[in-house]
């Protein structure tokens, strides 16, 4: 892939969902993963869903949108998730959804992915962004489209098939171009079909990294939740994405907190190069409550 230049991108935390512990971290037993994501009273652990905003010549590229704001089909659900302030964060920097040139969905899981459709006020159901391109793998939307009854709820039909009937869909198989400077590239496991985006930004290489590391805790080898498709193709691709990520230095995001973390530090984090469990208090890192965080770049 070669370079070029775009400016500084914004990363948002639109939502929280609070998950079942169990469910995040799968096999990995609680002991010893309560002291870097503590439970609330009904085991659950809060997880950000976050946007990545790109100013771009072409018009503004968005990466994942978020839960939106349609009413959930289950009144389970609405309790475990906080109202998405994507179209209100959008407003505040003056962007309007016709703005919005491209959306790249990393997958098409409902939390990640709501905001891609709205209600409109005769109760259509119509895509949030008239304008854009919407970039999906093809993989991920077989299966959203035809889900097992494993994966099932984790989808809402009204979430994407707008996108297809109003003509604003464009599959992709593995690494593609969507933009001068902005690449999409598979990263199986999570989800079939699950991709992270890159782009090259004022000298360094950004990377949004979808569903690969929910928290912390999953930066340690092994570590899969539940809810994966594919437990040891996540891990494999953990893996591959970390060692790209040391040898390109990348600055990458979501990483379990809201800011974006150098690869180099990686190594630095205390649950990557410690044994799991035995950790304390003055282990923890700091979360930061900084929900919207510019790449440093070059003067």
């Amino acid at each position: 892939m070669g370079k070029t230049t775009v400016r500084s991108p914004r990363l948002l935390r639109v939502s929280t969902t609070r998950t079942d512990g169990g469910s995040v971290f799968g096999a990995t037993p609680k002991e010893q993963w309560e002291f870097s994501s503590p439970p609330d009273r009904q085991n659950r652990v809060p997880i950000g869903n976050y946007s990545l905003l790109i100013p771009h010549p072409d018009g503004w590229v968005l990466v994942d949108t978020g839960p939106g704001d349609k009413a959930p089909l289950s009144t389970d659900i609405a309790p475990t998730r906080s109202r998405s302030s994507l179209f209100r964060e959008l407003k505040e920097l003056g962007i309007h959804p016709r703005d919005v040139a491209i959306v790249i969905l990393t997958h098409l899981r409902s939390e990640h992915a709501g905001g891609a459709t709205h209600y409109t006020s005769s109760g259509r159901v119509i895509p949030s962004f008239p304008r854009a391109r919407y970039i999906v793998q093809r993989a991920a939307w077989e299966e959203a489209t035809h889900p097992s009854e494993r994966v099932f709820r984790h989808y809402r039909f009204d979430d994407f098939l707008p996108i297809e009937e109003n003509g604003q869909l464009e599959l992709v198989d593995g690494t593609a171009e969507v933009a001068e400077g902005i690449w999409v590239e598979a990263a199986p496991g999570p989800t079939a079909g699950h991709q992270l985006v890159i782009a090259d930004v004022g000298g360094h290489r950004i990377a949004f990294m979808g569903l690969l590391f929910p928290t912390l805790m999953h930066l340690t080898p092994g570590v899969a939740s539940a809810a994966d498709t594919h437990p040891e193709e996540t891990c494999k691709t953990r893996r591959t994405m970390i060692r790209r990520a040391l040898a390109e230095q990348w600055w990458m995001a979501p990483v379990g907190c809201d800011r974006w973390v150098q690869a180099s530090d990686l190594l630095d984090l205390t649950l990557w190069h410690r044994p799991m469990g035995g950790g304390t208090e003055e282990h923890r890192l700091p979360m930061p409550s900084l929900v919207e965080v510019p790449v440093p770049v070059h003067a």
